[in-house]
């Protein structure tokens, strides 16, 4: 049973976690399937952890040095976000977790969080757009409701030292 809190807010679904995630069109090349499985790994730890309703590996996944992107507009180092995350009326829970939050911020109601696009969405596939060796953008395709791509930014990953970083959030 939620939590009374959860039960009492209104269209509340519960989600099956995880999200069905498949790997789809991957253009370009320069990576390897190895690094295609790391990538896709990646991608799917961070849809578990919305879908949970936390970012608990995120964090891991951001370079110290490059920090993340975090929409269209803001860059924020690896302490920002991780102070953002401790933060219960910060960007993530507001953006990705509270509608209702949304819905006051924005002075309208029936905004989507990014976690209701995904919990909506049906089958997520995930198209790779390969810049080089070292780069890599994802677009989130839903066949289902193709409409609820627009509320998302395409994510991008940056390979340093061999590893590979979240760039840029969805």
């Amino acid at each position: 049973m939620p939590p009374k809190e959860e039960r009492s807010l209104p269209n509340t679904t519960i989600t099956q976690c995880p999200y069905p995630i498949s790997l789809g069109t991957v253009y370009g090349k320069g990576i390897t399937n190895f690094d295609r499985t790391i990538l896709l790994f990646q991608i799917k730890q961070l849809l578990f952890d919305l879908c949970e309703g936390h970012f608990h590996h995120l964090l891991p996944f951001v370079d110290k040095e490059t920090g993340l992107f975090v929409d269209a507009k803001g860059y924020w180092t690896l302490d920002e976000v991780k102070a953002d995350l401790s933060d219960p009326n910060g960007y993530f829970a507001l953006y990705y977790f509270n509608s209702s939050k949304l819905n006051e911020k924005k002075g309208s109601s029936g905004n989507l969080t990014v976690r209701e696009v995904f919990s909506q969405a049906g089958t997520v596939f995930v198209d790779l757009y390969v810049s080089s060796s070292e780069e890599v953008e994802m677009k989130f395709r839903f066949p289902k409701d193709p409409e609820l791509e627009r509320y998302l930014i395409n994510p991008n990953f940056i390979k340093i030292q061999n590893t590979w970083y979240l760039h840029r959030m969805f």
